[in-house]
This record gives structure tokens, C-alpha cells and sequence, in this order.
């Protein structure tokens, strides 16, 4: 399973396999990784061995409140 941990510059870092993201929300590893490499792309995450960590929670929290997120 997943944990989530603070990180010293107040970042968020999330320790997880991706398969056991995609279980925790009803979808498959495939869109899971597609998803985080389309966010670290945008520069919004970094992604280590089974580990996420947020650098820009604004367009994060934008997307999962149903809007969009700012244009890059």
C-alpha cells in the first residue's frame, strides 16, 4: 500500500507502486504511468523508484476539483 510523507522543502512525497495506485482507484498501472509522466512532463511532480513527489499542487488540485488546470 501507499504512504504519504512531507518532505523538507514542504513538498509532498507519496511512496507507492503504481500497480497499487491504479488498485486504489479502480484503474490499471498502464493510464497510472501515462498519467504521471504526462504530470512530470508539465513539471507539476518527479518521479523516483515507487515514488511521486509534488513540486506544484495548484494544477493537481485544479484537476481533481473538476476544473482546469493553469495553461502552461
Amino acid at each position: 500500500m501507499s504512504s504519504a510523507a512531507q518532505c523538507a522543502q514542504g513538498r509532498a512525497e507519496l511512496l507507492a507502486a503504481y500497480a497499487s495506485l491504479a488498485e486504489s482507484i479502480g484503474t490499471v498501472r498502464e493510464i497510472v504511468s501515462r498519467l504521471l509522466k504526462r504530470f512530470e512532463h508539465r513539471g507539476w511532480i518527479a518521479l523516483g523508484r515507487e515514488r511521486v513527489t509534488i513540486l506544484d499542487a495548484a494544477p493537481l488540485r485544479a484537476l481533481a476539483d473538476g476544473g482546469e488546470p493553469p495553461a502552461e
